[in-house]
């Protein structure tokens, strides 16, 4: 079952600071194992930064198991939203939110805060997410 959370700039961004984003999100998102979610990985699209983080509802054990022997923290979907906020407070830019599912924008991160909607909405596939896979449930072959 792929799912994935959305996220772009609001507006077009010069190439120069489009690249200092890009090294400032593999900064901030290194340290981390990222077991339960992808990190934010961004591209350009027609002068804006997108990029899109799926959550993996059900790693495979030898992916816990390398994550559990590097002795990391987790990369989860609240840390991509916090690297996003940190982006929007360091550069001064704005993101939307949306996912696979939403009939547009969940909402926006907007001088490095996200609107309670998306946290709520991401807190929740997150919380969903790790009751199916303690019950054992295996969300990729639904």
């Amino acid at each position: 079952m792929g799912f994935a959370v959305a996220y772009q700039t609001t507006e077009q961004i010069s190439p120069a600071l489009q690249r200092e984003m890009i090294h400032a999100a593999k900064d901030l998102s290194s340290g981390r194992t990222w077991l339960s979610c992808e990190p934010p990985y961004l591209m350009n699209e027609n002068g804006t930064l997108v990029g899109a983080s799926k959550p993996n509802f059900s790693p495979h054990p030898d992916d816990v198991a390398s994550a559990k022997s590097e002795g990391l923290p987790d990369g989860t979907l609240s840390d991509t939203l916090e690297i996003l906020c940190e982006l929007s407070r360091r550069f001064d830019v704005d993101w939307e939110i949306s996912h696979d599912h939403s009939a547009g924008p969940l909402g926006y991160i907007r001088n490095g805060v996200c609107d309670d909607d998306v946290t709520t909405q991401c807190d929740a596939l997150t919380d969903l997410a790790d009751e199916l896979g303690a019950e054992g449930f295996d969300l990729d072959d639904l």
